[in-house]
């Protein structure tokens, strides 16, 4: 798993995670667990989201354009 956004909280993750998942892709947000008990020690860092490489490239896209909702399948 890479990451492809480190985001400002963890509602911005879950948001990032939807449209990638629209878009087929797996991702994962691997301090979920901790910036739920604890989200004020992720104000620095910001809390990560992952997905495997094979789908890093098309992710970045993803992320990059936040007003995207979904992405084309590949042909």
């Amino acid at each position: 798993m890479v990451t492809v956004a480190q985001c400002s909280d963890l509602t911005h993750a879950f948001r990032l995670k939807m449209l990638l998942a629209c878009s087929g892709i797996d991702s994962f947000i691997p301090d979920e667990n901790s910036a739920t008990i604890a989200p004020h020690y992720f104000f620095a860092s910001g809390v990560r989201l992952q997905v495997a490489e094979k789908d890093l490239r098309r992710a970045r896209k993803i992320v990059a354009s936040p007003g995207q909702t979904r992405e084309d399948p590949p042909s």
